[in-house]
């Protein structure tokens, strides 16, 4: 009984949390602060610095532990190889297909803006955080709570992936949603594609036990299509790259299994 309680109060406090953050980015777009990134920096910089800050304060203040939240080292440099196996084809694929028709077309904004400022922000502001927030804090509370009684292969894995990957669906289907704005819509499409990117996120965490394969791999999802000009060239590639990219992760998923003891 009381276990049942525990884990029903952990839910409902990542769920508040989870409304708090979204409420908090609703009001910050109501700020003059926010008005300040549109003009100079386009990227919502401020927002995706709590989702490092959220993680941190939890590991400062609760009973978990860093590595719980994915943040340890151990056997880096396996986990460095399979994320740059997983991001380089779905970044250079994209980008070679289009460079050999002569296609390549960078977005307006990030011409406005600056190349480097959108590499910071996709790199620093949004491959790490998102995975530290979502795949780290959520999946990783989850995780301790509710355990990993499930398999794939040798990959072990729990209630967390899927809430983890809903959250993380949710999050995107409220881009076009502000009730402070007047805006009520809602990005289906990007729900579901970002729900299935976070199953297949979710595993590469639970493979690894780290963020560093994960993070390498949501910067390569992004990359290319925030950064450029998506034409059938560059589409055709990230499917076959994404074709790479499954293949990769099922045999490393079926092959081993080094994350977390749930």
């Amino acid at each position: 009984m009381d276990e049942s309680r525990s884990r029903r109060g952990a839910i409902w406090v990542l769920l508040i949390l989870f409304i708090l953050l979204n409420a908090f980015n609703w009001w910050l777009s109501t700020t003059s602060a926010s008005r300040w990134q549109a003009i100079h920096l386009r990227w919502n910089y401020l927002y995706h610095v709590f989702f490092v800050v959220i993680p941190l304060l939890a590991l400062l203040f609760g009973r978990s532990k860093a590595i719980v939240y994915g943040l340890t080292l151990h056997k880096w440099r396996a986990d460095l190889v399979l994320g740059l196996c997983l991001a380089i084809p779905l970044i250079a694929l994209p980008f070679i297909a289009d460079g050999l028709l002569g296609e390549i077309s960078v977005k307006p904004g990030v011409a406005r803006y600056g190349l480097i400022n959108a590499l910071v922000f996709q790199i620093f502001f949004v491959a790490f955080p998102e995975e530290l927030l979502y795949r780290g804090f959520f999946q990783g509370e989850l995780n301790r709570v509710f355990g990993r009684p499930y398999t794939l292969g040798a990959t072990r894995f729990g209630l967390g992936l899927f809430v983890a990957a809903g959250l993380f669906g949710i999050a995107h289907l409220l881009n076009p949603f502000n009730p402070l704005r007047g805006s009520y819509g809602l990005d289906w499409v990007m729900f579901g594609t970002s729900a299935a990117l976070g199953l297949v996120l979710g595993l590469v965490r639970e493979r690894t036990g780290g963020l560093i394969a994960v993070s390498l791999l949501h910067l390569g999802i992004g990359l290319y299509p925030k950064l450029f000009v998506v034409r059938p060239p560059s589409g055709s590639a990230m499917l076959a790259a994404w074709l790479v990219a499954i293949l990769v992760i099922v045999l490393a998923v079926r092959r081993s299994d080094r994350g977390v003891p749930g």
